[in-house]
């Protein structure tokens, strides 16, 4: 794994040229982009790091956006030579270095090193300079609690948001396990439209059958669906297999009559068995979301001693074990295999791999897990865990899915970049148009239409109109084309 932080930004800027116009250093300018030219929607984004996190980050939103991205070492530029981003070396806390990234002009700066003092500094140098938002990741809960008050980083640095990644993959795992029976869950229109992924076991009623012939609830819609490796837009004649992942959007009201149709076994049960293998500052957080929701009886396994003692100060209902979660021994002696869902949330991959893979073994329904190495997600998804999330990965897509694009914006990557989800809008102008005559590339499905307050999962003859805002799903290629839609009119 690279590092993320601590030899990115922390120290001087350095000139560097490179033939072909992607890098500057300090003082220097090779290349560039035209400003003037892009439309009024591009956001103009600089990013400080170029580490794990700072790397998606930019990957994410290059396409769509003005990226500049601003490391110490002239040779990470390599890294990005394949994305749309314009390279900056030098460090984050230089002026002269942050002007040259175009900082007087800058829609939003992210500073993502691993070192928290650095973060800050850049971030409150990069607003004073002109930067209209910006957004600060942190390593430590303690500065999360900042946010606000006398002595606040936003009021004493311009920090306008502060990201603990740890804090953001807490709140992905509590979606999930809110949502019985699904893989990954999203709200999107102020929660008037949900979004789930189901992967289907062998008694779903819907193997083995096309599309067209599911009676799905009103109000929803199938988007997207994953076949061992490839994510598709499926067809009325696509036939759903064991083990796919389909993804599914809709309003509140027809997901909750969805579960039936898709996972007859999750839609039975009152009450959620969750059991959390790792007491941590992941499972700490979540336990005291869980502890306090109506319908989860929740289990924590922690090894240590002093921790397992906040625990049981903290919780309230919530049952404490100390022990270690990988022993096969205490997990069959208290019944775990019984657990609905299992988190695994130790700060080891190898030790989430095990404890994940005797969950499963047992008899658990849903295993989710947490995933540190970015090369190990797909060994995780490969050998069967259900949910395997990283926190790197749930502070990214945070960032990227808050970002207003304008006529268009970026809701969700599903699929680890395979498919996404965007809302376009309608131009005031649009004469009204049946969802059939849209000439929406092929591989796009438009599965919400937001109006003047309401939901609405269109067919083919229902109309679009202006004013609309469409909730569209699409595979990467045809980004560009979904994007332009609505570009003549």
């Amino acid at each position: 794994m690279e590092p993320d932080g601590a030899t990115d930004d922390d120290g001087d800027g350095e000139r560097t040229e490179r033939k072909g116009g992607d890098i500057h250093g300090a003082g220097v300018y090779v290349g560039g982009l035209e400003w003037c030219d892009r439309a009024a929607a591009v956001v103009h984004i600089i990013i400080i790091g170029g580490g794990d996190i700072g790397y998606p980050l930019a990957s994410a939103l290059c396409t769509d956006h003005d990226v500049f991205l601003v490391d110490r070492d002239p040779l990470r530029a390599h890294r990005f030579s394949h994305l749309d981003v314009e390279f900056v070396a030098g460090s984050g806390t230089s002026p002269d270095v942050l002007r040259n990234a175009g900082v007087e002009r800058c829609d939003l700066l992210i500073a993502a090193t691993r070192l928290d003092e650095l973060n800050i500094v850049a971030c409150s140098i990069g607003s004073g300079l002109g930067a209209k938002r910006t957004i600060c990741f942190v390593t430590k809960e303690d500065l999360l609690e900042q946010r606000s008050g006398d002595d606040s980083l936003h009021r004493n640095f311009g920090i306008d948001e502060i990201i603990w990644p740890e804090a953001r993959l807490a709140a992905e795992i509590e979606r999930i396990i809110m949502a019985p029976g699904a893989v990954d869950a999203e709200l999107f229109a102020g929660g008037r439209v949900e979004l789930l992924e189901f992967r289907l076991e062998a008694d779903s009623p819907v193997v083995g059958r096309e599309v067209a012939s599911l009676a799905l609830p009103a109000g929803v819609v199938i988007i997207a669906l994953k076949h061992e490796h490839a994510t598709l837009i499926p067809r009325g004649q696509t036939v759903l297999e064991t083990g796919d992942k389909v993804v599914l959007m809709g309003t509140r009201d027809g997901m909750n009559r969805l579960r039936p149709v898709i996972a007859p076994a999750s839609s039975n049960a009152d009450s959620q068995m969750v059991t959390i293998i790792g007491g941590g500052d992941v499972g700490f957080r979540l336990a005291q979301k869980l502890d306090e929701a109506d319908g989860i009886r929740l289990i924590v396994i922690e090894r240590e001693r002093e921790r397992g003692e906040l625990l049981a100060a903290t919780l309230r209902r919530a049952l404490i074990l100390r022990g270690d979660g990988t022993d096969l021994e205490l997990l069959e002696s208290e019944e775990i295999g019984r657990s609905d869902v299992l988190v695994s949330v130790i700060d080891n991959d190898e030790r989430n791999l095990l404890a994940s893979l005797l969950g499963h073994q047992l008899g658990v329904r849903k295993v989710i897990t947490r995933v540190s190495k970015p090369s190990n997600h797909h060994l995780f998804e490969r050998v069967g865990i259900d949910v395997a999330l990283s926190a790197r990965g749930a502070a990214v897509a945070s960032v990227v899915h808050g970002i207003d694009g304008g006529r268009s914006s970026l809701l969700a990557v599903l699929e680890e970049g395979q498919a996404r989800v965007l809302e376009l809008a309608v131009p005031g102008g649009f004469s009204p148009t049946a969802v059939r005559d849209l000439n929406l590339p092929p591989d796009s499905i438009i599965g919400s239409v937001l109006r003047q307050g309401s939901v609405v999962v269109p067919h083919g003859d229902d109309r679009v109109q202006g004013g609309d805002r469409l909730l569209v799903c699409c595979t990467e290629p045809a980004v560009p084309g979904v994007r332009d839609l609505f570009a003549a009119s």
